[in-house]
């Protein structure tokens, strides 16, 4: 009988444990809820770690990047870049009016901030920056016209309304300048002065031409301190609800490829056929490449034709599909990318927050001195 009891007794406190055991389940089992992090927390990390981007079908994810370096060597290339430098400042590569520099002017981030180019006479459409140019081979101009550097240097060089220079009988003229035949000397290894030696030297510098690094570059390389909170919400802004990385991708924030946002017409009325004057292609018209946005806030004012003045103001018509004001309108069909997004007055603020990162320090380009 004792045993009997005693093995009743230890059946009853085991069960009398695992009752217990059970009835504190409930609070054992309840699952960790994650706490969701926070913005600055989502994007201090590797970028392949980021939220995911909103992209439209069939667009390749380019995440945003470093810049990767110029092709272009100061060291080996030093006598060749110093001969472009001076040809690229000195009026008479052209007709004696301007140089490339009058346009391009290092003092305002490789701009001239006028709403069209001012050479010999007004152009129709704004000068683009020549920071990071290498990276645009074969996608030169806004139409992407030129395929060389050697050929948009010397249709520039040519054009009636920009310089109005004559690449051909150019080598006679520098022959007569004493100091021309010393830097041709030293760039090439002999005093000879042709047409390709000269479109090749200002393509050497053109191509040195590179932006310095940004806040974002830092923010990048795990200096997370670089962002302030406004420009991380910028930057995710930029890459969900405002669908930029759509067609601003990569390190320089291009997709290169060509898209239509409308506001067609030039100063004069007419209508810019764009990426058509390059192809012929019907479905072309009023195409542009992709600009960068490398040190866009300084680079203003914007569109092909400089007719939008302000980022807020480009962002604000983004927000609202494009809607051709001011008399604009469309030549051929608008973008697909172009949505209705309806963002805040304070999206628009925190993403010009974001693009204010990508900016870098003024150039301190030093003019040189022109042979005589």
């Amino acid at each position: 009988m004792l045993c009997s009891a005693s093995k009743w007794l230890i059946i009853l406190i085991i069960f009398a444990f695992c009752a217990c055991s059970k009835a504190k389940g409930p609070d054992t089992d309840t699952p960790v809820i994650p706490v969701e992090k926070s913005l600055r927390e989502q994007y201090e990390a590797s970028s392949s770690l980021w939220p995911k981007p909103v992209l439209d079908e069939g667009i390749p994810l380019r995440e945003l990047a470093l810049m990767p370096t110029s092709p272009v060597d100061p060291v080996a290339q030093r006598k060749v870049l110093a001969l472009g430098k001076v040809l690229f400042f000195d009026p008479r590569v052209g007709r004696g009016d301007n140089s490339c520099s009058s346009c391009h002017n290092p003092a305002t981030y490789w701009v001239d901030r006028k709403k069209t180019a001012e050479g010999i006479a007004t152009h129709h459409r704004n000068t683009p920056s020549m920071e990071n140019v290498w990276y645009l081979n074969g996608r030169l101009f806004h139409d992407g016209r030129a395929k060389t550097y050697a050929e948009q240097i010397a249709e520039a060089i040519e054009s009636p309304i920009e310089m109005g220079g004559n690449t051909y009988t150019l080598p006679a003229k520098l022959s007569a300048v004493d100091g021309y035949l010393s830097l041709f000397a030293e760039a090439y290894g002999d005093q000879d002065i042709s047409r390709q030696r000269i479109l090749d030297a200002i393509a050497v510098y053109s191509q040195s031409i590179v932006s310095g690094e940004t806040a974002f570059d830092k923010f990048l390389k795990g200096q997370y301190t670089a962002l302030s909170d406004q420009q991380i919400e910028g930057l995710h802004l930029f890459r969900t609800k405002g669908r930029c990385l759509n067609c601003h991708n990569g390190p320089f924030l291009t997709d290169l490829e060509y898209h239509n946002l409308g506001y067609a017409k030039d100063r004069t009325g007419a209508l810019d056929n764009g990426r058509f004057v390059a192809t012929g292609k019907e479905s072309d018209k009023g195409r542009f490449r992709t600009a960068g946005l490398r040190n866009v806030v300084q680079t203003y004012p914007y569109m092909h034709n400089g007719s939008v003045a302000t980022l807020d103001e480009m962002l604000e018509l983004l927000s609202q599909g494009m809607p051709q004001k001011n008399g604009q309108q469309v030549n051929g069909e608008l973008s697909p990318h172009i949505k209705n997004l309806r963002l805040t007055s304070t999206e628009r603020k925190a993403i010009i927050s974001f693009l204010e990162s990508l900016s870098s320090e003024q150039p301190q380009t030093e003019r040189p001195v022109i042979p005589q």
